[in-house]
């Protein structure tokens, strides 16, 4: 203990002479302890019973009971309490039978203040340099723990581990752990095994996702009474789990304790550990210890599910590169172009920009909010998806979906994902969007290709230009019409040729193919808009485009899926 620690040891003296009660207690209270006496053995036990005390100072040979009988009783109820005998009459077998209850000092009457002063502040540094050498032990086991579980690739693995180190800690005979599995709609049960077996393999029962948001959500351990208390008691399918959860070789003869394991109100399975004392209670160390190993195990698995989903997400991406290369080939044997490829890397610049954010915040230990990384790089692969598809047959068509969209936020999240791309490191990117809100009816995937093509020309007409500098802005036209334009500060177009870049074979780019800016048109024609373009020679191009705000009336013939 530290030096004002003291004032929080608490002592239970007893004897039954009141003047060396009177005396003991006067001396510890001096010393900043906190002093309760008695002059009976039974009441001590008592007291020892209803209050917690750090220590016992007694006397041995008493009238009712002696002082070591009293401790062992007492030893039953509170195993970490320290004792101190006193003792007029010593003898070798007295002293055995201290030292066999873990006496901190052995004190013989008559005493001098200085020696009950000094036996006490001996056994309190003992005490807490004994508590201190545990917790250490603890904090190791648990550290450990925590690195195992970080370094653990796989779910049966992880369950294992978890699963042993609660039956460990708790002293319990058998465990269970019990998760969900979300993706595959399986209720997963893993049972523990004996020593001489190395990884149990899981039972996998199917339940519905309906079935298992109904379960009753608890963040509290406790000791299971009844079968009314099991987080699955109240489903229509309990009954059919019945014998995987509660083993009939351990319930109800053991005492199912239950760990549950949530993570932000959501319920993704729970530890059974069954005891088989029927009067087991848990204390709050355990509780403490098993929570933290619930808290440890819940993030463990959301991150593998975040590693399966981010593997899952490489393969796809991995085969769509693989159909990127074969859509090259057919380029060069002039059925496509180079600038496929442009345009697959608008979607996979996004899907990268994405990976490493999402590698970026699991580096710095930040879990919360990973979902919408994945989402984003599945939404986009499906979009890269689409467009393989769509490659393959230039004529495949896709009837234009409309959505009320807020367009100033579409393009913050166009210029989030493209400013750290390399094509875009050396730009200013410079936004001067409407104050209003400018919600208008468009297909978001399409209107989002025609402003990632607009912007990608924009870049690449600017790579010799001194200006680095690329203006987005939205403007309210009218009651019915927005604009968004956007200006680069590059090489700018020649005039004679300003009426053919709509036109199909029509481009300024030495492996271009002039089908970008023909679908762009085609698909601010099916919104009933329009593009208009402004160009000086060494001064840089304006690209705007014009849309409805309202756009119900919107041509329902299919447009390319080829942007």
């Amino acid at each position: 203990m530290t030096e004002n620690s003291t004032t929080l040891a608490s002592i239970l003296v007893v004897d039954d002479e009141q003047i060396v009660l009177s005396l003991v207690e006067d001396t510890l209270t001096d010393e900043g302890y906190q002093i309760t006496t008695t002059p009976s053995a039974r009441k001590a036990i008592e007291l020892a019973q209803a209050n917690h005390f750090d220590f016992v100072l007694t006397d041995i040979r008493m009238p009712e009971m002696n002082g070591i009988e009293m401790v062992k009783e007492i030893h039953k109820h509170n195993a970490s309490i320290g004792v101190i005998f006193m003792t007029g009459y010593a003898n070798l077998d007295t002293a055995k039978q201290a030292i066999k209850e873990g006496a901190y000092d052995y004190i013989m009457k008559p005493f001098e203040i200085n020696e009950i002063r000094q036996a006490v502040a001996r056994a309190v540094l003992q005490k807490q340099e004994t508590a201190n050498a545990a917790l250490s032990q603890e904090l190791n086991k648990i550290t450990g723990l925590s690195n195992r579980m970080y370094a653990t690739g796989d779910l049966n693995s992880l369950l294992n581990l978890s699963l042993a180190f609660a039956i460990i800690q708790s002293k319990a005979d058998y465990g269970l752990a019990v998760y969900f599995d979300k993706r595959h709609e399986e209720l997963v049960v893993l049972p523990s095994v004996s020593h001489d077996e190395k990884v149990a393999e899981p039972k996998r029962l199917s339940l519905s996702t309906g079935d298992w948001a109904q379960a009753r959500i608890s963040e509290t351990t406790a000791v299971m009474d009844d079968e009314k208390s099991h987080p699955l008691c109240h489903l229509d399918c309990f009954d059919d789990y019945l014998s995987h959860l509660l083993p009939v070789d351990y319930y109800p003869s053991h005492k199912p304790v239950i760990v549950p394991l949530v993570r932000t109100e959501r319920l993704l399975g729970f530890i059974t550990l069954f005891q088989e004392d029927s009067e087991y209670e848990l204390k709050s160390s355990d509780i403490q210890l098993l929570n933290f190993i619930s808290s440890q195990l819940t993030i463990s698995l959301e991150n593998l599910q975040l590693l399966e989903d981010s593997q899952e997400a490489y393969r796809r991406l991995e085969n769509l590169q693989d159909q990127t290369l074969q859509l090259e080939k057919m380029a060069t044997r002039g059925q496509m172009s180079a600038e496929i490829g442009h345009e697959l890397n608008n979607y996979l610049g996004v899907v990268i920009a994405n990976f490493q954010l999402m590698e970026l915040r699991l580096k710095k230990g930040i879990t919360d909010g990973l979902e919408r990384f994945t989402e984003s790089i599945h939404d986009h692969l499906e979009k890269i998806t689409r467009f393989t598809k769509g490659l393959m047959d230039y004529s495949s068509l896709q009837t234009m979906t409309l959505k009320r969209t807020d367009i100033n936020q579409l393009l913050g999240r166009i210029v989030e994902f493209l400013s750290p791309q390399k094509r875009f490191r050396d730009f200013d990117i410079i936004t001067d969007f409407s104050v209003e809100m400018l919600e208008i009816d468009i297909d978001q995937g399409l209107i989002e290709q025609v402003l990632y093509n607009f912007l990608n020309n924009a870049a690449d007409a600017s790579l010799e230009s001194p200006v680095k500098k690329i203006e987005i802005s939205s403007l309210k036209l009218s009651d019915e019409m927005v604009q968004i334009k956007i200006r680069d500060h590059g090489a700018g177009i020649e005039a004679d040729k300003l009426d053919r870049l709509f036109k199909e074979k029509f481009t300024t780019k030495e492996t271009g193919h002039g089908i970008g800016l023909v679908v762009c048109k085609n698909i601010i024609d099916k919104h009933n808009g329009k593009i208009t373009v402004d160009s000086v020679l060494s001064q840089g191009t304006a690209f705007s485009i014009d849309l409805p705000m309202r756009n119900n009336k919107a041509a329902e013939e299919p447009v390319p899926e080829t942007v």
